[in-house]
């Protein structure tokens, strides 16, 4: 008897230590090693920021890979990597057979978290957001509530309420893990950069670096076309030169938040951003202008321009005298009235 229980308990071991060995083993090829993707050429893809799981798994699934979230979950957390995918744009070249190691191994180490994010001149800060929000899932209301913060303000040496106006216009290469603080860092530091290029334009002039790059996004505001930039720089120009009210359309849009034909009782709206009802510069930047517009506030043209209307095809009529411009402005209302009368 005593050796049947001998024999039986050896049997189980044996079985054991082969179901120790076989397990291991099934699991290496069946799961670990198991080909999620075969070929040659380059995948790119986007894992969001606090992705789950099964939405990373959704994620590779669309991209190509053939893997389910039991074999993402397993194989990770036997090699220890659990928790540890990355997020952001990662570009992943085939080369053969990748398996599902391998794959994790990559998302893990090897992924390629940046991303290119373009910033259009003459964006707000409010629309700078909205791109970071949409591209990198950064908090929107987040990053205009730190382009806000006196601490950063003082940082950088800028007087005002807001980054608004320094944060350069550019396409860029984000790291996906990059900080509010980091990404408006780049965007100040080329701001500083590209303005290196007209210090002397600068200090010549008789405006303080807030005043240019303020008249520079109403000019940024204003231009379709940069052959126009020096002549619309022109206008405002003689127009402060003079103590007139610049009457620039943009500043009035900066105050509804957004581009439109103005109404009377847009112009009227009693605002310090009014430049309808206030002279001189609006208290700060409305947009963040281009370093070819903050270039033309340092250097108009030479025209003596006071008065200029928009074509409606991207260019102005530009003129000397009220006259002038009334005649314009007059053949412009002709035209849109004829145009209405068509529809």
């Amino acid at each position: 008897m005593a050796g049947y229980r001998k024999k039986i308990f050896i049997s189980i071991q044996a079985a054991l230590l082969i179901l120790f060995i076989a397990v291991p083993l099934w699991f290496k090829f069946a799961v670990f090693e198991k080909t999620v993707l075969e070929g040659n050429g380059m995948i790119s893809f986007v894992i969001p920021k606090n992705s789950s799981l099964i939405q990373i798994t959704d994620t590779l699934r669309n991209s190509g890979f053939d893997i389910s979230y039991q074999e993402l979950k397993l194989t990770s957390k036997w090699y220890g990597l659990d928790g540890r995918i990355r997020h952001g744009g990662f570009i992943y070249s085939k080369n053969g057979k990748t398996s599902v190691r391998e794959l994790i191994d990559f998302l893990t180490k090897n992924g390629t978290l940046t991303s290119n994010i373009t910033v259009p001149e003459g964006s707000r800060i409010t629309e700078i957001a909205g791109i970071l929000r949409s591209k990198m899932d950064i908090d929107s209301a987040s990053f205009v509530e730190r382009t806000k913060d006196p601490a950063i303000l003082n940082f950088y040496g800028i007087e005002g309420s807001s980054l608004e106006g320094y944060l350069y216009p550019e396409t860029y290469n984000f790291n996906a893990n990059d900080t509010i603080e980091v990404i408006i860092d780049r965007m100040v530091r080329t701001l500083r950069s590209k303005m290196s290029g007209v210090k002397d334009l600068l200090d010549s002039s008789s405006y303080s670096e807030r005043e240019i790059i303020t008249l520079a996004s109403i000019i940024q505001g204003e231009v379709m076309y940069y052959s126009e930039a020096e002549d619309i720089s022109a206008v405002y120009n003689n127009r402060l030169k003079k103590n007139m009210l610049l009457q620039a359309d943009p500043t009035v849009q900066y105050i509804l938040g957004k581009p439109k034909r103005l109404l009377f009782k847009d112009i009227s709206i009693d605002d310090p951003y009014n430049t309808y009802l206030y002279k001189g510069l609006p208290p700060g930047p409305i947009n963040n202008p281009s370093i070819r517009s903050i270039e033309a506030a340092l250097k108009p043209s030479k025209e003596k321009y006071l008065y200029m209307v928009a074509k409606g095809d991207g260019t102005h009529y530009f003129n000397h005298t009220l006259k002038e411009h009334l005649e314009d402005k007059g053949k412009l209302d002709s035209l849109r009235r004829a145009l209405r009368k068509k529809k």
